[in-house]
């Protein structure tokens, strides 16, 4: 239900929320490798490479060579900026209407728990369990 509000929110400037997340994560970062990227997002690298060919196919990010043949950069470009400068105010937007209908307690306590499972998940792609 939360992805659908911000699918609806981004639909009108033709972003996806996956999408919209890559642009901020990129826009943060600056130039960021795709395994970094991959990391970073908690994505397969398989999802994450084809995410990002799409972003690169409409202008919104690019990819070049990285410091050796097997790594690729990936930078948000200024078409990309315009973008998520558009896409912003609508995240803001879904965010409140959240926060209005859980509580703002609820909501903030709701986000900092998703992001201790997202660190939780990272360490532990750091130290697999066997």
């Amino acid at each position: 239900m939360i992805s659908r509000l911000y699918a609806e929110a981004f639909a009108p400037i033709g972003l996806e929320p996956t999408q919209f997340m890559l642009l901020a994560a990129c826009a943060r970062r600056g130039t960021v490798t795709m395994g970094a990227l991959a990391v970073r997002m908690s994505m397969d690298p398989s999802a994450l490479a084809r995410n990002v060919t799409i972003l690169e196919r409409r202008g919104l990010v690019t990819i070049a060579p990285g410091a050796d043949r097997r790594v690729r950069d990936i930078s948000i470009s200024a078409k990309g900026r315009k973008i998520l400068s558009r896409a912003l105010p609508r995240w803001r937007e879904v965010q409140e209407k959240l926060a209005v209908k859980f509580g703002e307690d609820s909501f903030r306590s709701a986000v900092e728990l998703m992001k201790g499972i997202a660190r939780s998940g990272e360490a532990l792609l750091d130290h697999p369990i066997s």
